[in-house]
């Protein structure tokens, strides 16, 4: 998407004015994440330095003489988290900040009691958390009618709309709380959580909201959270050429868009950049512990989780990061305990939830394993691991149709992630449902394969179809890719060895002995196909030997007929000379080649489809229409693979069906 970034419009000195002035407001108000975010912004702006009049506001105005005392008492109540406390010496206040900070605390209060009353982790919101939310809904709700709501009541409101899954009002309220006051990030952050589709985001942009420099930041929010993770990406690539190259929170969320673009080195030096500008800090160091986890860096997350114990063991991410630890050590009892730590920390810790569900899957614990992806989807419907996980967890149980729904709702919230088609193809395969299982391997390969296995799979439903020459092709181009890719996965290396094995049995029966010996080559080097792979030469050597004694014997036979009728032999001999030349052209490829013997199939027309593909370039589906020649010549390419073969709707080309191209491997 092109969106013009509104930050290049705004004198950078202005935003930090601005930034300075919502610091001392939020500390004033109690509101400590929205404080921190505002003061991290404004300390990367470098030269900055306030003016003395700038740092001299009045709040007694703001609140008012007689209610400064009580309010400043309820503030000390607020900042110890003694929440009820704080509303009781607040409930007659009327001033507007009095007014937030007393029903503020009411919110607070109710969601320290339900985090209290959790004996158990895995137990759903009892019935009396949602009471409390609707008398305080029913409170903002008679200020709100009455018009008696500042931006910070609205945000209240909102939030409490937003518990309740009351999704559309909750929205409207945060639209209204924005418009007022522009500046107020914690609005915008809630707001990005509820916008559910990009036809949702286009309208608020172009409609709704305000042109505020801080909607750039909204839009990145929002583009993360829907896998535009390049669109987001750019955005923050503005911001750090505009003075904020230093921000904590900046360089973080583009180190989370290196890792959902699965970019994982560069990602890696993301977060160790941040770890210098500010070493104890520990601000989504759980997703770099995730990284690390993923890269197999043993040495790297083990030295991050001793850092992160030395500075707060009691931290959710601290936990969450020892728990990656021992995950990867694979003491999975022990990580589940350290997820448990983190969630008792927070509850509504959204990584350890979906990270404890790996773990319990680990642990064959199924059941602990769909509560622990479940409340994960509660709290973040568009965690598409926690879809991915139930998805993984119902497949083994085999409930394949719930696996099924689960996979379709992480595929649409990825869709070009691969591994959730070729999960797709898998269950359907299961299902025994042929057509849908090689469509999603097809797809799958079109949109880039990340694990390499979809040709192997979509070659064994051609097998289970009965389509040899689908199946060698899907083999061909698997074997090829995996020369560019060079994969040392156990998994693909025996897949590999299965490819070779087959295309060296359908080239010595289609007699193509050239191409049937290098196939049987390679099968020896793998050392569970290394014996078939001897007796197919050996096949090969008698199938030649047998080839020549049938040339020497058709070339003395035709020597004796021209004798006997007296024709001219060098006549005929260019004859006999052209036909051989003829049947090699039809039998005997390039090894980069397959073609199709047209006298194995009456039916088949001259019409052919090929597939080109080259290590730096795009795929290519689009049909090439040869016409018939007399010498069959098949039209060669040194720098790529060529796939050709007849349009005859048994051996029709498995890419010629979708109009997609397929994406550079990665």
């Amino acid at each position: 998407m092109n969106n013009k970034v509104i930050l290049n419009k705004t004198n950078t000195l202005d935003i930090a004015k601005e930034l300075q002035s919502c610091v001392l407001m939020y500390d004033y108000l109690g509101l400590a994440r929205s404080h921190k975010w505002c003061s991290e912004m404004l300390n990367s702006i470098e030269d900055f330095v306030p003016s003395e009049d700038s740092l001299e506001i009045d709040f007694n105005q703001i609140v008012g003489n007689k209610e400064f005392v009580k309010f400043k008492l309820a503030k000390s109540y607020f900042n110890l988290k003694e929440y009820q406390r704080a509303a009781f010496y607040l409930a007659e206040c009327e001033s507007q900040p009095a007014f937030f900070l007393y029903i503020y605390s009411k919110y607070m209060a109710i969601l320290k009691k339900n985090a209290d009353n959790k004996s158990d982790l895995l137990n759903n919101v009892d019935a009396s958390f949602l009471d409390s939310l609707q008398n305080l809904r029913a409170e903002l709700s008679a200020k709100y009618y009455k018009k008696q709501l500042d931006a910070f009541g609205l945000y209240v409101y909102a939030i409490v709309l937003n518990k309740l899954k009351l999704t559309d009002e909750s929205t409207n309220i945060l639209i209204e709380c924005i418009k007022k006051r522009p500046s107020m990030w914690c609005a915008w952050l809630e707001l990005a959580g509820l916008v559910k589709s990009i036809e949702t985001l286009t309208s608020l942009n172009h409609n709704a909201l305000p042109q505020h420099w801080i909607k750039d930041l909204f839009l990145a929010q929002c583009y993360m959270e829907m896998s535009l993770s390049e669109e987001a990406l750019n955005i923050y690539t503005v911001y750090c050429q505009k003075g904020f190259a230093k921000s904590i929170y900046i360089k973080s969320q583009m180190a989370k868009c290196y890792d959902n673009l699965r970019e994982g080195r560069e990602c890696k030096q993301t977060f160790e950049y941040i770890r210098k500008l500010d070493p104890y800090n520990l601000d989504f160091m759980d997703i770099y512990s995730n990284v690390l986890f993923v890269l197999e860096e043993h040495v790297q997350l083990a030295i991050l989780a001793q850092e992160a114990c030395e500075i707060d063991k009691y931290k959710p991410e601290s936990c969450c990061i020892i728990g990656n630890y021992y995950s990867l050590q694979n003491e999975h009892y022990k990580a589940v305990n350290y997820f448990k730590r983190a969630l008792k920390l927070n509850p509504n810790y959204l990584q350890a939830w979906t990270l404890m569900g790996h773990e319990y899957m680990e642990l064959k614990n199924s059941t602990s394993a769909i509560q622990s992806y479940t409340n994960a989807i509660d709290l973040n419907p568009k965690d598409y691991r926690a879809w991915y996980g139930l998805g993984q967890t119902y497949e083994i149980l085999k409930l394949y149709s719930y696996s099924l729904y689960y996979y379709k709702q992480a595929y649409l919230l990825r869709p070009n992630d691969s591994r959730f088609i070729v999960a797709m193809g898998d269950v359907y395969a299961k299902l025994e449902k042929w057509d849908e299982a090689k469509r999603c391997f097809i797809k799958a390969y079109t949109v880039g394969d990340y694990e390499g296995s979809s040709l192997c799979k979509l070659a064994k439903v051609y097998e289970k179809l009965n389509e040899p020459i689908n199946v060698a092709i899907a083999y061909d181009q698997f074997s090829e890719d995996q020369k560019i890719l060079k994969s040392n996965s156990t998994l693909l290396t025996q897949e590999l060895s299965q490819a070779y094995k087959y295309l060296a049995n359908f080239y010595l029966k289609k007699m193509k002995l050239d191409n049937a010996y290098d196939a049987a080559t390679k099968c020896l080097e793998f050392a569970e196909t290394r014996q078939e792979a001897q007796s197919i030469l050996s096949q090969i050597a008698q199938s030649r030997n047998a080839l020549r004694e049938q040339e020497q014997s058709a070339a003395g036979s035709s020597t004796n007929v021209d004798m006997e009728i007296g024709s001219n032999p060098v006549q005929n001999d260019d004859l006999a000379s052209n036909n051989q030349m003829n049947q090699i052209n039809r039998h005997v490829l390039s090894p980069s080649l397959i073609a199709l013997d047209n006298s194995d199939n009456p039916n088949i027309n001259d019409t052919n489809t090929s597939l080109n593909l080259t290590s730096n370039q795009h795929m290519s589906t689009e049909p090439v229409n040869q016409a018939t020649s007399s010498s069959s010549e098949v039209p060669t390419n040194s720098n790529s693979t060529q796939i050709q073969q007849d349009s005859d709707s048994e051996s029709e080309h498995f890419f010629s069906n979708f109009n997609i191209k397929k994406r550079p491997l990665n």
